[in-house]
């Protein structure tokens, strides 16, 4: 009965976290409106107090509302204090006349996800660390585009998906090191590792995308190479003292960090075999049997890549990550389906095809619902059961 009761107050504590959550969403994105309206006619100086008060404000009823216990609120609320942070930001940045270049931009997200991040470890909070992890994903992506656009070079889908490569692997690092202090965020970086891993097999396993990767005729500039040096030389240092310590500490086996290795090898190894494809027309109705090839592979990896990332989550005891996992599963299924519709073409093709597929997709999402259950209930199982993880 007592057990029951626990299960059932943790249900309503986290039914209340996500609520509160989305109110915190709501009011950052009515202050924003009710400030945008009357913009105009405050004074800077007045400007910039309401910004300071309502970010401190936010951060301030946070840290009281944690210390009464009402940990999910007080998370929504420092969640509220980082959205306003990142608004008084761009805001202040307006209030000054700056200039709106994509460079600018980038610059005011760095200073954004960097002031979140101190604040999240700061305060111990994992949405804000979420946050911040989310608005580094838009910055790394707008830097290399502000970079294209600053020094006129050429814009490459590969260098893009090479800095999503790296990224995972600096993540990988900060996983291994947080988990070798029995952090709790290390579980956050651990699902980001597997997002950024999904994502990256997902991307390359498009036809159209591949021929893509390396424009005709590609030249990398000075400046970008210099920024691939940097992030990159940051991403292997955190990877291998995180690795290192995972490891002294047997927290982290020599197996994973070699499949780990590989998977990064496999990953660079296509990137780069891409140019041979450059600039392949994959509408002509006629694929080169190196594009073939190299999609059929990449379709293979990723289904190995999800298989791996659900016994990834069931070891590591995170139901979050295998259903990670089997989204993208869902995902795969449904655009090689679209793909296969748009491949056959005409409008009874296309009625034929619909109707085979939808009858193919409603079983399908059956048996995936199924697996997807089964799944995180052994993982919950382990779990209860104090399943080793290391």
């Amino acid at each position: 009965m007592v057990a029951k009761e626990e299960v059932e107050l943790k249900e309503h504590i986290s039914l209340g976290g996500v609520v509160a959550t989305i109110g915190s969403i709501l009011i950052a994105l009515g202050i924003a409106w009710l400030i945008g309206l009357n913009w105009n006619v405050i004074p800077s100086a007045l400007k910039i107090l309401i910004l300071v008060i309502i970010t401190a404000g936010a951060y301030t009823a946070g840290v009281l509302f944690r210390i009464k216990d009402y940990d999910k609120i007080g998370g929504s609320l420092l969640v509220l204090g980082a959205l306003s942070y990142t608004l008084s930001i761009f805001l202040i940045a307006q209030i000054f006349n700056l200039s709106t270049s994509l460079q600018l931009n980038a610059f005011l997200l760095l200073l954004s996800w960097g002031g979140i991040l101190f604040a999240a470890y700061i305060f111990d909070s994992s949405p804000s660390l979420i946050v911040a992890l989310v608005e580094f994903l838009i910055w790394i992506s707008l830097q290399y585009f502000s970079f294209v656009e600053l020094f006129r070079g050429d814009f490459s889908v590969g260098i893009l998906v090479i800095i999503y490569l790296i990224v995972a692997v600096g993540l990988y690092g900060l996983t291994q090191l947080h988990k070798s202090m029995n952090h709790e965020f290390s579980g956050i970086y651990r699902y980001w590792t597997a997002f950024y891993i999904l994502a990256l097999t997902y991307v390359l396993s498009f036809q159209i995308l591949l021929p893509a990767l390396w424009p005709e005729g590609f030249v990398l500039s000075a400046e970008v190479l210099i920024f691939l040096i940097i992030i990159s030389v940051v991403a292997i240092v955190l990877a291998i003292i995180g690795i290192y310590r995972a490891v002294s500490k047997n927290k982290l086996s020599g197996k994973e960090v070699l499949s780990f290795v590989i998977l990064v090898l496999v990953y660079i190894l296509l990137i780069t075999l891409a140019s041979f494809v450059s600039g392949e027309s994959v509408f002509s109705g006629s694929l080169s049997m190196g594009l073939w090839f190299m999609w059929l592979f990449d379709n293979f990896l990723f289904i190995l890549v999800i298989l791996a990332v659900i016994g990834y989550g069931t070891r590591y005891k995170s139901a979050k990550i295998v259903n990670l996992a089997i989204i993208f599963f869902a995902l795969d299924i449904v655009t090689r389906y679209i793909g296969f519709v748009m491949d056959f073409g005409g409008q009874i093709g296309f009625a034929v095809m619909s109707i085979l597929g939808g009858i193919i997709l409603i079983a399908g999402g059956w048996g995936i619902e199924k697996w997807r259950r089964h799944l995180v209930e052994k993982t919950n199982k382990k779990a209860q059961q104090n399943y080793a993880v290391y």
